[in-house]
């Protein structure tokens, strides 16, 4: 199994013998205007290139979309991916917007595990915010809040992988953990946030959550570092690790950088 972190939420995920490309932000640096309500709201982003060139990233044998936000899954990844790569969406609505911009082989992803080359991937829930706040926040935007996460499992690996999507600590990640016991586990973790509304993703207190709740996992914090919403920098992890001697099971990975297990 190995991980490399691309860029924010995009990765490279080689599990089973298969390549899936993670929700796949391949626009250049400062391509996206100042996010209002944001803690840095003169900051475009990305705000860092890409690590590899475009042709490199798309090396892979498919796609996995946890969801459409623009972070995610934005205009130039729309024009570069293959119209024939296989694609997984979150739902029936992400799987239609992703046929209407042509893309041919789009399957949906499954709580009971949907098979591809050997690797099950199992669909998992997100809070993709505040509870209570999260239907005010996505109204005003007005963008969808559904997100998924999702689990890898394969008998041509030893361990699995859990990738938690965007969302806060929450009882779906905490019943993934305990349902699936996960070996690796990836969190986004800059604690995204929109005044007045609150973090949108994990932040270090949701970090900690999940190292306690799975006390054999290594953790890969992701989505770092290319924000404007961010609120957690990779530098605030590091931090966090010195101080509580983590280092060994929580990772924080450089853009371009690989994780192997």
């Amino acid at each position: 199994m190995k991980f490399q972190q691309i860029r924010s939420a995009t990765a490279i995920v080689t599990f089973g013998g298969i390549r899936f490309l993670i929700d796949p932000w391949l626009a250049p640096k400062d391509a996206c205007p100042p996010i209002p309500g944001s803690a840095n709201p003169e900051l475009h982003c990305p705000v860092h290139e890409l690590p590899l060139p475009i042709p490199e990233i798309l090396k892979v044998d498919a796609v996995i979309a946890t969801h459409l936000h623009f972070d995610h899954f934005d205009e130039t990844a729309m024009k570069a991916i293959p119209k024939t790569m296989p694609i997984f969406a979150q739902d029936e609505v992400d799987a239609e917007s992703l046929h209407q911009n042509g893309f041919a082989d789009v399957r949906v992803l499954k709580y009971g595990g949907i098979d591809f080359n050997g690797v099950t991937l199992i669909k998992t829930d997100c809070i993709h915010g505040q509870p209570g706040e999260i239907g005010r926040l996505y109204e005003n935007l007005p963008i969808r809040k559904e997100a998924c996460g999702v689990m890898m499992k394969s008998s041509a690996e030893a361990k699995t992988l859990y990738l938690a999507g965007d969302t806060v600590w929450c009882e779906y990640v905490d019943a993934a953990i305990r349902d699936h016991r996960p070996d690796v586990i990836v969190v986004n973790a800059a604690r995204a946030a929109v005044a007045p509304f609150g973090p949108i993703i994990m932040g270090l207190v949701d970090i900690e959550k999940v190292l306690a709740a799975a006390p054999k996992a290594t953790v890969i914090a992701s989505h770092m570092d290319n924000v404007g919403h961010a609120t957690v920098w990779r530098r605030d992890i590091r931090e966090f690790i010195a101080r509580n001697g983590t280092a060994e099971r929580l990772l924080v990975p450089e853009d371009g950088d690989v994780c192997e297990f």
